[in-house]
């Protein structure tokens, strides 16, 4: 883990792809003598859930941004969102709850991220919001999940049974109702705080 993290760090120096070297480092974990994993380990998975259930997560939403299906998905989104953010509670509010119902029909962090990311700093350069704010607050919304999808880390735990799909839902259902309420007291008051800002910048 160390060289792993090692090899990230120093990724300008010799630019092998952060996959690669998670790759490699995988690989490693599984060789004899060398690896920290054994045979027992590895039957343990169930790589029908850890490996295609999760290609078929990411892969739709690859092929909802294919086929153009995304860009409508992310225009109705934000065009029921532009009326409701201005006030700092509100738009928190708002801003986190549209993230989490968006998140549901893309696999991951990263697809929900990359493909609603460009279009939402657009609208806060054209309506005049801090970029810096909406970002974040869109991107907290992405930790929260109820589905064992959304998350590759939560399907390997679900591979190996240590909780039931049932679970998930009525716990991440109260952590994102949790990190909700922590927003609404953070975004107007610490944020301010700590140089960040409104979330409206005005005219």
């Amino acid at each position: 883990m160390l060289a792993a993290i090692a090899l990230w760090v120093t990724d300008f120096l010799h630019h092998i792809p952060p996959s690669m070297i998670g790759l490699g480092v995988g690989l490693v974990a599984v060789l004899p003598l060398i690896g920290v994993l054994n045979t027992d380990d590895l039957r343990r998975v169930n790589y029908l859930l850890a490996f295609f259930f999760v290609g078929s997560a990411v892969s739709m939403g690859e092929v909802l941004k294919a086929t153009k299906s995304l860009n409508e998905l992310t225009n109705i989104l934000f065009s029921w969102m532009r009326p409701l953010i201005g006030s700092p509670y509100l738009s928190s509010f708002v801003l986190y709850w549209t993230g989490f119902i968006y998140h549901i029909f893309l696999g991951s962090e990263v697809s929900m991220l990359g493909a609603s990311m460009p279009s939402l700093m657009n609208m806060a350069h054209t309506h005049r919001l801090n970029p810096l704010a909406v970002g974040m607050i869109w991107t907290f919304s992405s930790g929260g999940k109820i589905f064992i999808y959304q998350s590759t880390v939560m399907i390997a735990g679900y591979a190996y049974g240590y909780f039931r799909a049932k679970d998930l839902l009525r716990l991440g259902f109260c952590m994102s109702i949790l990190d909700s309420i922590q927003l609404l007291l953070l975004v107007p008051i610490y944020w301010f705080l700590i140089g960040i800002g409104p979330i409206s910048i005005g005219k």
